[in-house]
């Protein structure tokens, strides 16, 4: 079987210091102990269809004629696949529209279940990039297994939201499980032998609902993240 490495990441393009000197050291530290897991393919949190734009600005960027935008798709892939001298970079995600957005179901749990609200959230603390704490470090907190389960606890409980024949929760659940097992069948689509080594470079809170899929589908072996980032 092959094997697929799912990386938890924030969004960098919320953090344009990460463009100072230290903070590009750091992501290089990064990339290099990503690349000890040598991947065979990189796949991003792009959609399919902005896979010739993607790999255009990958190309420019070996070429020496691009200079990196602060999105953890060039950041961390862009560097990792040159380092590696990958063809090409994979995006896989699919952002259709959705009954109800994820605001909007907060904001009606708020106002019309404030009790379940704060069940729901209680218990939560997210990591939070700080100016004393290494990028690696900041990527260990968002690979933990235990942060894992509980964001990922988070999101099955939004199902509760609502009531009987009026299920807002789900409204916007139905789009983020289509969402995430769309990602989990392209991710099917780059396995091409046993020797393939995926990675997946992804916002964190995609982290558990696509390895379980993938746990689940028993196609690959699913990697752990945190020995690759010492």
């Amino acid at each position: 079987m092959g094997k697929i490495l799912v990386l938890g990441t924030f969004h960098m393009s919320e953090h344009e210091e990460l463009y100072a000197e230290n903070r590009q050291r750091e992501i290089e530290q990064l990339v290099n102990e990503l690349a000890s897991y040598k991947p065979t393919k990189i796949a991003v949190e792009m959609v399919v269809e902005g896979h010739e734009n993607l790999n255009r600005k990958y190309n420019d960027y070996k070429q020496g004629k691009y200079h990196l935008e602060m999105n953890e798709i060039f950041q961390i892939g862009f560097r990792l696949g040159v380092k590696l001298n990958h063809e090409q970079i994979y995006p896989i995600d699919w952002m259709g529209k959705s009954e109800m957005g994820y605001g909007e179901v907060e904001q009606w749990a708020k106002e019309n279940q404030p009790e379940l609200f704060k069940k729901i959230y209680e218990g939560l603390s997210i990591p939070e990039l700080t100016e004393d704490k290494s990028l690696l470090s900041y990527y260990r907190e968002l690979n933990n297994p235990s942060f894992h389960n509980k964001l990922h606890k988070l999101y099955v409980n939004l199902a509760r939201i609502g009531d009987f024949n009026n299920y807002i929760g789900i409204k916007w659940l139905t789009w983020w499980y289509e969402r995430n097992l769309i990602m989990f069948s392209n991710l099917s689509r780059l396995i091409e032998s046993d020797k393939e080594r995926i990675l997946f470079i992804v916002g964190v809170s995609h982290s558990t609902i696509v390895n379980n899929f993938l746990k689940e589908s028993d196609l690959c072996d699913v990697v752990e993240p945190l020995p690759y980032l010492k």
